[in-house]
């Protein structure tokens, strides 16, 4: 296909993206929510890139920061992640020197995370960025709608 009918192919959909009726997903919670969802990660992408943070880093280490000693279990369950996956995740940070692991000295079986000086000043230059990157995103709300949003998702997503 040349490269003429590729770029009329995408003005094509571009065009008929904006003339498409999408008043039935606008009201419908979860596919908007899905769409601020991407939207945010697309930010979060472009403002946390320099530091190698995801999203998902980007929350292991804030509740390992707020919650030192969080069983790997715990840290899966709040975050919604597999285990196994939060697991491969919890490598890469350790063999990475962000965090470590230690055992329990309440149940030697158990396994409690903690961040390394590393990994704490990963996350204080992260913390850094987030009220930045927070208002950019929400810059559409006044404050006001700000706070409501949170509220409100918070209420919908108790933690």
């Amino acid at each position: 296909m040349s490269s003429k009918a590729l770029r009329l192919g995408a003005k094509s959909a571009q065009q008929s993206e904006t003339s498409l009726d999408l008043r039935a997903l606008q009201r419908t919670p979860g596919f908007m929510l899905r769409l601020a969802q991407l939207k945010f990660f697309e930010g979060f992408y472009e403002e946390f890139a320099a530091l190698g943070l995801t999203p998902a880093t980007y929350a292991i280490f804030v509740v390992i920061h707020d919650n030192p000693g969080v069983p790997p279990s715990s840290l899966a369950s709040v975050l919604r992640l597999r285990l196994p996956n939060l697991i491969k995740i919890l490598n890469e940070l350790e063999s990475s020197g962000f965090i470590k692991r230690n055992r329990s000295k309440s149940d030697r079986r158990a396994v409690e995370l903690m961040l390394t000086p590393k990994g704490a000043k990963l996350i204080a230059e992260g913390a850094r960025l987030t009220q930045p990157y927070n208002e950019r995103m929400l810059a559409p709300l006044s404050e006001a709608e700000q706070r409501m949003l949170l509220d409100l998702l918070n209420r919908i997503l108790p933690l």
